[in-house]
Parts: C-alpha cells; sequence; structure tokens
C-alpha cells in the first residue's frame, strides 16, 4: 500500500478576482516531460497541521504573510507519482486566501521549486475555463467560484 503524503493547497485570489497558479514542469526523473498548473502549497512538516502548513507554504511560495487560513474549502485524496517514481496517496486540504495585489516573490523558493516551477501566473474564471493545459486539481475551476467568498484578511 503507498504512503499517504499530506498537503495543503492555497487558492490564492486578488483584488481583481484573479487566480495565482505555479507552472510546473520536470526535465528530469520519473516526471521527465510531465508540464501542468497548480495551486502554491506543499506537503506538510513533521507533526506540522494542514493548516500551518498552508500558512507556510504560502509565505514560503509567493512571500505573503497571514496568520490564518481559515476553514479548508475542500479535500481530495488520489495516486499520485512523485518525481522520483514513488506512487503515494495524496491527501490535500484547499484554503482560501484573498491577496491586495498581484505580487509573487521568489525569494523563499527551494532549490526544488526553482528547477520544477516555470512560471506564476494569475488567472480570471474566463482564462481557466478556456484553458487546454492541464491544471491540478481537475474541478480547481468548480473550486475557484466557490473561494469567492468572506475574506481572509493578511
Amino acid at each position: 500500500m503507498p504512503r499517504r503524503r499530506l498537503a495543503s493547497r492555497i487558492l490564492l485570489i486578488s483584488p481583481a478576482d484573479r487566480l495565482l497558479l505555479l507552472k510546473i514542469r520536470y526535465c528530469t526523473g520519473a516526471l521527465a516531460g510531465r508540464c501542468y498548473w497548480a495551486t502554491p502549497g506543499g506537503k506538510l512538516g513533521e507533526e506540522e497541521s494542514f493548516e500551518a502548513a498552508a500558512i507556510r507554504e504560502l509565505h514560503e511560495e509567493t512571500g505573503i504573510e497571514v496568520l490564518s487560513v481559515g476553514e479548508s474549502i475542500a479535500c481530495s485524496e488520489f495516486l499520485w507519482q512523485m518525481p522520483d517514481g514513488e506512487q503515494v496517496i495524496a491527501v490535500e486540504r484547499y484554503y482560501v486566501v484573498h491577496s491586495n495585489n498581484e505580487h509573487c516573490s521568489t525569494v523563499g523558493w527551494s532549490e526544488q521549486e526553482r528547477e520544477v516551477v516555470w512560471e506564476a501566473k494569475w488567472w480570471s474564471e474566463s482564462e481557466l475555463e478556456d484553458c487546454h493545459e492541464e491544471i491540478f486539481p481537475a474541478n480547481l475551476l468548480t473550486l475557484f467560484v466557490q473561494a469567492r467568498g468572506p475574506c481572509v484578511p493578511w
């Protein structure tokens, strides 16, 4: 049975009602040639809660600091292949944060992120609808529409 990999993902929404996605592209390893768009986020650290991981990952991947991410709006479990080829059961919770601008800092990126993240882009709902590239999660457009509710201040 594959191990469970716990992760937090963030739907970061700008004042212009656009969603930040990162373009992930692998050039080497088991995922060489794989390319897709995904929300900021990542795996939980040792004994870290989903909420704490969301706050940390948001800061590391965008430079935005928040005190809270509120309750998760969705959770998913699926089989996923890691860059080293390991198959895991990915368990992801999704959180919403409303940004006060469309700035994204790369200062906190790890070496691995610098290798695989090729672009950061703010997407409108219509751009997501028209996109023919792979986007994770598959129901991101539905989550984005659902997420346009009360703000989580930062």
